[in-house]
């Protein structure tokens, strides 16, 4: 049975539900739809944060750490993260018991066939796409983002606006309503071996819409996949520039992507309206300290097209100095796209990279961080700082900055503890 098929069936079927990874932005949305769903939920995480405090709450039971112990007979059904391996003992302690094990990625597909759903899909901007449907609409929504002053990351509701998940291909098990195409560009090779079958996963949602795609018309691939399609339509950047809480090009193109969806359901009017008070996702473009002329701002970009979009924003603030601290996130990408971060840098005039996040990858060859400040070109040479820790990375920077400094915390790992540090 295809898997997401196999989840729509056991969500008819109900009972307890246990969740490995629970403390994940995409796990605790799927754990509090499927408590909405009226199911039991447990699940366990290495440690707590913001989204544990959220579930444990709202009556979800989450224990530390992992162990075989977590799943017993009175489990109904196991879900894991895309970080937990085949071979983990708690999904071999489920499989022995003959209890069913999914995805996390094939679980929220399902879950979205009893709903309306507007599938937001796309190699950058995905998350913004979907906070800022989900507050135009006042709609349901699951995002892999947190909104500012708003608890946690996913709420129930007839309409749902979702974030569809390229990484690990469970975008192509949609079969939503609506879906979005914000742009398309080769990413996530720890699971897609080409370029091709990164496509296809876009391609196949495509196929799998029932109604609308709207897609980005400046986008090349996208618009390739959907060009002579008559489900397909295009969006442009705004004619006149929206009024958003959000600065960047790249946010009008977000919103113009949610306009053109919301006005399946509000008018245009209201719906310029809803963009002026937006509330902002963390991590993106957030201020986490402003004080003696000095600003720094957090961002989860990790790709170079998304270093080079948050950078060209943030010299658009006219700062005197734009000063940098760079996370790679996977060996991965950083072997892959290595030869792309150096350009995407431009206006920084001092960068501090810190080893690479390994999301559980093993280092290669190639893809460490030594081997990325090989690729700067000779003109950073005492600019770029190669740091052996996030920690003496802030250490030196708090010695760096100065009146006038425009700080970028960039990177989509556990990068977030320099932000934790700034805020004091």
């Amino acid at each position: 049975m295809n898997p997401v098929d196999q989840a729509e069936l056991l969500i008819g079927q109900g009972g307890r539900v246990h969740l490995m990874g629970i403390g994940g932005i995409g796990m605790s949305g799927v754990a509090w739809l499927l408590k909405a769903r009226g199911f039991f939920v447990s699940g366990c995480d290495l440690q707590g944060n913001r989204q544990t405090q959220w579930l444990l709450k709202n009556g979800i039971s989450i224990a530390a750490g992992h162990h075989e112990s977590h799943v017993d007979k009175n489990v109904d059904w196991l879900i894991r993260s895309t970080a937990v391996p085949d071979f983990h003992p708690e999904v071999r302690r489920a499989l022995e018991l003959g209890i069913p094990v999914s995805r996390r990625g094939e679980v929220l597909p399902a879950l979205m066939r009893a709903r309306t759903c507007i599938a937001v899909s796309g190699t950058h901007g995905k998350t913004t796409t979907t906070a800022v449907l989900a507050q135009v609409l006042g709609c349901g929504y699951c995002v892999g983002g947190e909104i500012a002053g708003i608890e946690g990351v996913a709420q129930d509701g007839e309409i749902m606006v979702v974030e569809a998940d390229e990484s690990d291909g469970t975008v192509a098990g949609y079969t939503p309503d609506y879906a979005v195409i914000t742009n398309i560009e080769y990413d996530h090779m720890e699971h897609h071996d080409s370029e091709e079958a990164f496509v296809g996963c876009f391609d196949r949602l495509i196929a799998n819409t029932k109604q609308t795609v709207f897609y980005c018309g400046a986008d090349p691939i996208a618009s390739k996949l959907c060009s002579g399609n008559p489900k397909c339509k295009p969006y442009c950047f705004p004619e006149s520039r929206l009024s958003l809480p959000l600065p960047g090009n790249h946010n009008q193109w977000n919103a113009s992507a949610a306009m053109a969806v919301a006005k399946l359901w509000k008018p245009e009017q209201e719906i310029v309206q809803a963009l002026e008070t937006l509330k902002p996702i963390r991590r993106r473009f957030e201020t986490v300290f402003e004080s003696g002329g000095v600003r720094i701002v957090s961002d989860y970009a990790h790709h170079p097209t998304e270093i080079a979009a948050l950078i060209q924003t943030a010299l658009e603030l006219k700062p005197k100095r734009l000063l940098g601290v760079f996370q790679p996130h996977r060996y991965t990408r950083t072997l892959a796209l290595g030869p792309d971060f150096p350009s995407s840098f431009q206006g920084v005039e001092k960068l501090w990279l810190a080893p690479v996040y390994a999301a559980s990858e093993s280092p290669l060859e190639g893809g460490t961080s030594p081997d990325l400040a090989r690729r700067f070109p000779s003109d950073w040479n005492g600019r770029l700082i190669e740091c052996p820790s996030l920690g003496t990375a802030w250490a030196d920077i708090q010695l760096e900055l100065r009146e006038g400094d425009l700080l970028l915390i960039i990177g989509a790992g556990d990068i977030e503890q320099i932000a934790d540090w700034a805020r004091g």
